[in-house]
């Protein structure tokens, strides 16, 4: 077990995402319910210290191949949980996130808590959006969404009329939808409750060194069907040193392409 002295050190973005990815598998073999996977990822993503997260997984049975990411002891200076391999690509250089904190994980008035559940781009933001989805029309299932930190845009078929669909505005909650004609029969939807979201987060807390937009001003992501079935973009810019780029990924936060910043 982790000694006390370890566990009192203060946790990183990394390892909050480590342990939503225990939670994630903790729920998908049955040992979590609903509740308490959405209520153990809330208190893992606003954890401060090891110790904290360690309570959060302590009581679950861990997969061998998950057990690197439990909080253990750092083997060296400054590390503290192991960062799952999947994620590797996108959060190996986590220190140089930067500006990026303030859109994945809050920022402004309030900004020493870890994560602002208000800010649609965190984990629980997210989350809160697409349970607000299922309990407002019984799923999470958009035929596209843009995201940013203070609002999302969301469309999905209208029901019963195939040519129409309903554009939505997510700010602080659901918007009254307004009805628009104009649906591509051919729109493939997407269930937005097939977001692995720790993954997605990791990715977006790592963009900036994936991307070399060291200190991004802009951010948003946008979520639809593409090439590769269900995709998220992730599009970073910083107008005051004229650069950007984008990473494209699936729904498990596997990558399709990265496009980054240029001279």
């Amino acid at each position: 077990m982790p000694s006390n002295s370890s566990l009192r050190m203060r946790a990183r973005d990394t390892d909050r995402v480590d342990v939503c990815g225990l939670l994630d598998s903790a729920h998908d073999d049955g040992q979590l319910s609903d509740f308490e996977h959405r209520d153990r990822t809330n208190a893992a993503m606003a954890a401060r210290t090891l110790s904290e997260l360690d309570a959060l997984v302590s009581d679950l049975q861990i997969p061998d191949k998950l057990k690197g990411s439990l909080p253990v002891p750092p083997t060296g200076p400054g590390l503290g949980l192991r960062i799952r391999p999947r994620l590797a690509i996108a959060i190996g250089a986590v220190a140089a996130i930067g500006a990026v904190a303030y859109f994945a994980i809050g920022g402004g008035d309030g900004a020493g808590a870890p994560d602002r559940p208000e800010n649609v781009l965190s984990a629980p933001g997210l989350a809160q959006m697409i349970d607000e989805l299922r309990a407002g029309y019984g799923d999470a299932v958009v035929d596209e969404a843009t995201i940013y930190p203070e609002y999302a845009r969301i469309q999905r078929a209208e029901p019963g009329a195939p040519g129409m669909y309903q554009d939505i505005d997510y700010r602080d909650g659901l918007q009254e939808p307004d009805s628009r004609t104009g649906r591509d029969s051919k729109t493939v939807p997407v269930d937005l409750a097939r977001l692995d979201i720790p993954a997605v987060v990791g990715l977006l807390l790592g963009a900036p060194q994936t991307l070399g937009v060291a200190t991004p001003d802009s951010i948003h992501m946008s979520v639809e069907n593409g090439d590769h079935g269900p995709e998220v973009s992730m599009y970073l810019s910083d107008g005051r040193m004229g650069t950007s780029g984008h990473i494209t990924a699936g729904f498990d936060g596997e990558v399709f392409s990265i496009y980054p910043a240029t001279d």
